[in-house]
């Protein structure tokens, strides 16, 4: 055997070696690139998270920072029933429920009374459990108080202006004649002087009554009657003849027969003054243990550019009119539960719907373990 013969498998073997190699070189090198791609591809991903993180935070202190600042008090209950405060408002709410043994996150929806004030609960659901959201009331009731005492004031502003204003005139007249029977006491007109004077000092008398029955409408024991009774009674008070007067609907329905026969008798008193001859329909309907009267005339009518007004006080279509027979009737039937409105529709004349609970006839029963 010769010598080349021998030497060629080992050159073979250098060739597979070196191609070997070079093939590792490369995988090497692909693997070295990859590595260096990964690198990259983390130190973004880090600073994804890095950026992410920090606006989370700020997110995060951002929510605290509403939180603290809202005047609401929030709760964050547990689906275990933990409970904990998560602003300044809500820890002092539930010091203040705490020190009257309350557990405003175990209250229901609401409002809470913790003494010095009031506090609204309202709960939502979340994904944790449940919001508890806690608000003081006790501003709101001072500035409600506030609001009503001003309220007041102006109505008794508005009243007294009323009242100067409706005097004023008898009692200048009262005054005037006066006057004249001092210089002519026995005078041919001294006789005619009184009569003005008297006149002039009962309408001062008629405004002063009028003034205290709406100050102080009678709230006396209730009487009951029928409907027809009452309404015949109340067109008696008013000088209209019963046959002026027709009623639709069932006479027999039991009423308060004082209060009722009072605001019915006001509102025949202003249709007769309005026309001596007037005509007035009764229309009565009963419902769910309500009375509903529409009243309503053949006369002029009412301007509709009054509206509701024409129930406030001094506010009258008469030239002599205090302005206060509605007013008074609106107040003594706010004392049963009823109300009175006007009604500005196509019909004829005036109308007005008088709704109101109808009388019990037989006492109601008495809760158990009540006393007497």
């Amino acid at each position: 055997m010769s010598s080349a013969a021998v030497l060629d498998p080992v050159r073979l073997d250098d060739r597979e070696l070196q191609q070997g190699f070079a093939q590792f070189v490369a995988a090497a090198g692909e693997l070295e690139r990859s590595y260096q791609a990964l690198q990259a591809r983390a130190a973004a991903v880090d600073l994804e998270l890095q950026s992410t993180n920090l606006a989370l935070q700020q997110a995060l202190a951002e929510r605290e920072a509403i939180f603290a600042a809202l005047p609401l008090g929030l709760l964050l209950v547990a689906p275990d029933g933990a409970s904990r405060c998560c602003n300044e408002e809500a820890e002092r709410l539930c010091a203040v429920a705490h020190g009257q043994q309350l557990d405003l996150a175990r209250c229901a929806p609401g409002e809470v009374d913790l003494g010095s004030g009031l506090v609204r609960v309202r709960r939502v659901a979340v994904a944790s459990g449940e919001l508890v959201l806690l608000e003081d009331r006790s501003r709101f009731q001072e500035l409600e108080r506030e609001v009503h005492r001003l309220d007041r004031l102006a109505g008794l502003s508005e009243l007294a202006l009323g009242i100067a204003h409706e005097i004023k005139n008898p009692l200048n007249g009262v005054m005037g004649f006066a006057a004249l029977l001092e210089r002519h006491p026995n005078g041919p007109d001294a006789v005619r002087h009184a009569q003005r004077i008297g006149r002039g000092v009962r309408q001062i008398d008629a405004i002063c009554r009028a003034l205290l029955g709406f100050a102080r409408p009678a709230r006396g024991g209730a009487r009951h009657a029928p409907l027809q009774a009452v309404l015949a009674a109340a067109a008696r008070s008013a000088g209209l003849p019963a046959a002026r007067l027709q009623l639709h609907g069932d006479g027999t329905l039991p009423v308060d027969a004082e209060a009722l026969e009072r605001v019915v008798a006001i509102l025949l008193r202003n249709a007769v003054e309005a026309a001596p001859t007037v005509q007035v329909t009764v229309t009565a309907t009963a419902r769910h243990g309500r009375l509903e009267l529409v009243v309503r005339d053949d006369g002029p009518g009412l301007p509709t550019e009054l509206g509701k007004r024409i129930l406030e006080p001094f506010v009258s279509t008469k030239e002599r009119g205090t302005g206060l027979g509605l007013p008074l009737a609106v107040r003594v039937l706010s004392f049963l539960g009823g109300e009175l409105e006007p009604l500005f529709d196509a019909g004829p004349g005036a109308a007005f719907r008088i709704a109101l609970p109808l009388a019990r006839t037989t006492p109601e029963p008495r809760c158990a373990g009540a006393g007497s």
